[in-house]
Order: C-alpha cells, then structure tokens, then sequence
C-alpha cells in the first residue's frame, strides 16, 4: 500500500509542476511572447504526459493487487479521492494550456 501512497505522492508532484508551467504559460502569453509561451506549454505538456504515466502505473498496480487481495475500504476511499483530484487537475491544467 506504500507504493500506491508513493505513486500518488508523485502525480500530486508532477501535476504541480504541469500547473506551474501552464500558469507561465498564460502569463507568457498573454504578453505576446509567443516562443516562451510555447516552451511553457511543452513544458506542462510533458509534466501532464509524466502524470500520466505515473497514474497508469497505479491503475495497474491497483489491478493487479485487487487479483489476490481486497483493498482495506480507507485505502480504496483514499484512491478514490486521489483518482477524482487527478482527473479534475488534468482537465483544469488542459483548459489553461488551451487558452
């Protein structure tokens, strides 16, 4: 159960610095310095695609642990709550970088 602690530990960093770079994207941007705003938003991009490796990894993990073993109901709702906050931070992160 550490390890789904730690992936979720480090799509909460990864999303971080998606958000980071996506903010100074905008700010970037909308001061008309179109080579940094687009070195920004590569940048969030990649952090998103790194997230999103990460989250997989968990998924399968998950998966895979749930074969043998049923999750303790606290560890399932934290998850949970993990999954819901990644979606809603990727989705918020896409609509910036959209700008």
């Amino acid at each position: 159960m550490r390890a789904i602690k730690k992936y979720v530990e480090a799509i909460d960093e990864e999303l971080e610095g998606a958000k980071d770079y996506a903010e100074k994207y905008v700010e970037a941007k909308a001061k008309g310095d179109v080579s940094r705003a687009n070195r920004y938003k590569e940048m969030a991009s990649d952090e998103l695609k790194h997230s999103s490796y990460i989250h997989e990894w968990a998924v399968n993990e998950i998966a895979s642990l749930s074969k043998v073993y049923t999750p303790p109901v606290e560890m399932q709702k934290k998850w949970d709550e993990a999954h819901a906050k990644y979606v809603e931070n990727v989705a918020w992160i896409r609509q910036m970088l959209a700008m």
